[in-house]
């Protein structure tokens, strides 16, 4: 691919595409919107980037934005999408620790066998794609692999092991075959949650 605009692309031998990929959900916006590229070049002319460590004239309004159309009293911006479940998995941790009072680095996450959720050593062991996990280890310990869609085996699996702390799921599996659960099925694992004291973490794009 050479250039874009919108929703096309064009490769470099000149033939146009639509962009049905859209950077896997990251330029959803389409390419070279005039509107987005004026932003980005203003802003480019003030600031590259701020760390998270130092406030600047942006970050609280969007805040008080993305917490208000929510309805969330905090949230934690991430570059990635495996950055964003990574601190999930943390937030996870630390809560089990500190509120669910599990064993001191014993706490242990439920993931589903189709899960896509990135590529990093974490993610990879929590994976049931063999391309994905194979001669990548060792992983990272504390992850239960369990079918999607089976409500069955989250309750055996939050009943035997006490030091459970959440479980993350897609609300529909993507890279797995776009897979849509049963009616009902989000419904049964938060009330499973909430009966085991267990923290439901959605990852949706």
């Amino acid at each position: 691919m050479e250039k874009g605009e919108r929703i096309y692309i064009w490769d470099v031998e000149g033939k146009k595409y639509f962009d049905f990929m859209s950077g896997y959900s990251s330029t959803n916006q389409g390419h070279c919107n005039p509107k987005i590229v004026k932003a980005m070049m203003e802003q480019a002319t003030k600031v590259t980037q701020t760390s998270r460590a130092f406030h600047n004239t942006q970050m609280g309004t969007f805040a008080e934005y993305l917490c208000n159309l929510l309805g969330f009293d905090k949230f934690l911006p991430s570059s990635t999408g495996v950055e964003a479940c990574e601190s999930a998995c943390k937030l996870a941790r630390r809560w089990g620790y500190v509120n669910k009072k599990v064993e001191h680095d014993k706490a242990s996450i439920i993931m589903a066998n189709g899960c896509f959720w990135g590529r990093s050593i974490t993610a990879s062991g929590a994976s049931s794609d063999f391309s994905r996990y194979n001669n990548f280890g060792p992983f990272t310990p504390g992850f239960k692999m369990i079918d999607y869609n089976d409500v069955g085996q989250i309750e055996d699996y939050m009943k035997a092991d006490p030091n459970c702390v959440g479980i993350m799921l897609e609300p529909i599996q993507g890279e797995g075959g776009v897979i849509i659960p049963q009616e009902g099925y989000l419904r049964k694992v938060k009330d499973l949650c909430e009966k085991y004291n267990c923290l439901l973490i959605t990852d949706e794009v």
